[in-house]
């Protein structure tokens, strides 16, 4: 018998579509754990971390892989470079 009833369940992405740091995480974003902790938190019920995503599957929500790319980068400067040098290394052996 699943212990977050079906209303829980429901509730669930309310609290999660106010984001992480709503709820003192660093960063916007959200782990299994993280929400273990909130569901904790909100309902007053434990789950391990591994059973989290099918609770989330449930809820409609998807593993999302964030991109993992510096703060810093400049599009420009990158794309201006594939454009003018990537041409030349792509020739040599």
């Amino acid at each position: 018998m699943p212990r977050l009833s079906a209303a829980q369940r429901a509730r669930l992405p309310e609290f999660l579509a106010q984001g992480a740091e709503a709820y003192g995480f660093r960063g916007a974003l959200w782990t299994r754990g993280r929400v273990a902790e909130v569901i904790r938190r909100e309902f007053g019920v434990t789950y391990d971390v591994s059973h989290v995503g099918r609770i989330l599957r449930a809820c409609d929500w998807s593993l999302q892989k964030p991109v993992r790319r510096a703060k810093q980068r400049d599009e420009d400067a990158i794309r201006a470079w594939k454009e003018e040098h990537w041409p030349e290394v792509e020739k040599k052996p």
